[in-house]
């Protein structure tokens, strides 16, 4: 059933371009003014608590098949949050940047489309920031004018120095991954993806881990 719907998204997916990187000028300014967290598992944030079962999540890789990465990051509120707090939910997580043109798209979309996909079952986006505007390591600052800008309440998480991206094997923006509670990677996507294959996958998600799925969505 897993393999139906990678190949149904694949043939229905909508091709758009991502945007190769690119180095700029430093934004006077525009001081790196994030660092990395130490530990995982601070429940002093706005997120879910990690559950019992991905106590010692750690993941593998991001690549389709793999359960993603574990990590520890800054986020718009300027505090600590993991991966491993949002397992139990189907997750989208796009790594993008400042400059990318859709990845600003796809954020400018994505209130609404957080909405929808809650209406389906417990769910959650987030954007992993590895560049600002001018290509250099994303900040804190960067986050907090991405959440602003677009509205949203979803985690935006700064990148430290592109150590997350490079983990994840990023080379291109944005980066789409289509992640099971479980923290499985069902299908990454070198593009924006369209809304209904979103919602597609979410609902399939919903069905096909049905047993992983928080029972709320706190």
């Amino acid at each position: 059933m897993r393999r139906l719907f990678l190949l149904l998204s694949v043939s229905v997916g909508l091709t758009l371009l991502g945007c190769s990187p690119r180095n700029g000028l430093e934004i006077p300014g525009d001081d790196d003014d994030s660092a990395a967290p130490a530990t995982c598992g601070s429940t002093d944030n706005a997120w879910p608590s990690v559950l019992p079962e991905y106590a010692d999540y750690e993941g593998e890789g991001a690549h389709t098949g793999d359960h993603l990465l574990n990590f520890t990051l800054t986020d718009q509120h300027d505090q600590s949050m993991c991966l491993s707090q949002l397992l139990g939910h189907v997750l989208i997580i796009d790594a993008s940047t400042r400059w990318c043109g859709p990845c600003n798209e796809a954020a400018a979309e994505s209130a609404v489309l957080w909405e929808e996909m809650k209406e389906i079952g417990p769910s959650f986006i987030t954007t992993l920031m590895v560049q600002d505007g001018s290509g250099l390591p994303a900040t804190l600052t960067d986050v907090q004018w991405w959440a602003d800008t677009y509205d949203i309440e979803y985690p935006v998480v700064v990148d430290n120095a592109g150590q997350t991206a490079t983990a994840w094997g990023v080379t291109n923006y944005p980066v789409f991954l289509f992640v099971a509670p479980t923290g499985e990677v069902v299908e990454r996507w070198e593009q924006k993806p369209a809304e209904s294959d979103v919602l597609s996958f979410v609902a399939f998600a919903v069905e096909e881990w049905a047993d992983d799925l928080r029972q709320s969505t706190e």
